[in-house]
């Protein structure tokens, strides 16, 4: 059984930077988290529509230019949102770019996800499945999904807590029944996001429950926590961790320095982490773009934007990322505007 890290800075942190880092910001960071021996680094966003961003690629010849001549023991991975990208674009393995894809899909996708990973893998990819909101899915749901996945052999299958709502409790029920079902061949990730604080506390209670089994494990983390709204689990707080208890041998100078040279100057003009807001979207299993557009919009405070995301059906809650429109609140509104007319009323 062995225990890797994926760093998630340069796509999920890329977020908060309109996909559009500077490209030496690029290539500092995934430098050094080679430099520090970090298993897996995500390169950006493979797209259909490309549009000039510096994170945003056609396949995997555009993220060659940012890659470490030395590379270590780092392997690079392209990630991908189902509704945006087909393999018919990916180029064949050549050995010169990222060896690993990594596709992000919801439940109505997962055919058409299956039919990517196999793709990928005739063109030389190893695939991270991920399908989103892990905690949505059934018991039956779930054990469909496994059984297809179990035919195409993927290199991982993630647990993916999209909008932070996720509880150590559910992660070791979801753990324990896709230890059980998942073919032994086929590692088990974590990627979650820190509205209720939980995130690095997720990574730990899956590490110490793969010693129940002799399965790989790959846990999810961002230099100091970046990513959009809430953030991630910490990079650096995880690699201690697994070299502390668990016999690795992560380079946390090398995490040190190149969170101090190109993360924390970000900090002055850009805010993630935990707060109230990113609290009532954990709590009431929300996206993050509810909470954005009230605070843009409204006058809500944080508790108004409990009561207002509270009255919405959990699918309406949920509908603003990847296969919808981003720019359709019209339920929130309705739901905003009906917490604003029974305040009136009670006024």
């Amino acid at each position: 059984m062995g225990v890797r890290i994926t760093d998630c800075t340069i796509r999920d942190g890329g977020y908060l930077l309109s996909k559009n880092s500077d490209p030496e910001f690029v290539k500092g960071v995934m430098k050094g988290l080679a430099d520090a021996g970090i298993d897996f680094v995500e390169t950006g966003f493979l797209q259909t529509n490309v549009t000039g961003e510096s994170l945003v690629y056609a396949n995997s010849v555009d993220a060659r230019k940012y890659l470490p001549d030395d590379n270590g023991r780092t392997q690079f991975l392209g990630f991908c949102d189902n509704s945006r990208y087909n393999a018919e674009n990916l180029d064949p393995y050549d050995g010169k770019s990222f060896k690993w894809l990594r596709i992000s899909f919801a439940k109505h996708e997962i055919d058409a996800s299956i039919e990517f990973c196999r793709k990928a893998q005739e063109m030389g990819y190893i695939v991270q499945f991920n399908p989103m909101d892990a905690i949505s899915y059934t018991d039956d749901e779930r054990a469909a999904l496994i059984e297809k996945v179990n035919k195409v052999k993927p290199g991982s299958m993630s647990i993916v807590d999209t909008f932070g709502a996720m509880y150590l409790e559910d992660l070791i029920h979801i753990f324990k029944q896709m230890n059980s079902l998942l073919d032994n061949s086929i590692a088990i990730g974590l990627h979650s996001h820190d509205n209720l604080g939980l995130s690095t506390a997720l990574a730990e209670t899956m590490v110490m429950l793969s010693k129940e089994t002799d399965r790989d494990v790959i846990v999810d983390g961002s230099l100091f926590g970046m990513g959009r709204g809430a953030g991630n689990a910490s990079t650096e707080l995880l690699a201690s961790y697994l070299n502390t208890h668990h016999g690795a041998n992560y380079n946390i100078q090398a995490l040190l320095d190149v969170i101090q040279k190109y993360i924390e100057p970000l900090c002055d003009h850009i805010h993630w982490g935990y707060d109230l807001p990113m609290f009532v979207c954990g709590t009431e299993h929300a996206h993050v773009d509810n909470v954005y557009y009230l605070q843009k919009n409204t006058d809500c405070t944080a508790r108004g934007m409990y009561e207002v995301i509270k009255t919405m059906p959990v699918p309406q809650r949920t509908r603003y990322g990847t296969g919808y429109s981003k720019t359709d609140f019209t339920n929130l509104q309705a739901a905003y505007d009906a917490y604003k007319k029974s305040e009136g009323a009670i006024e």
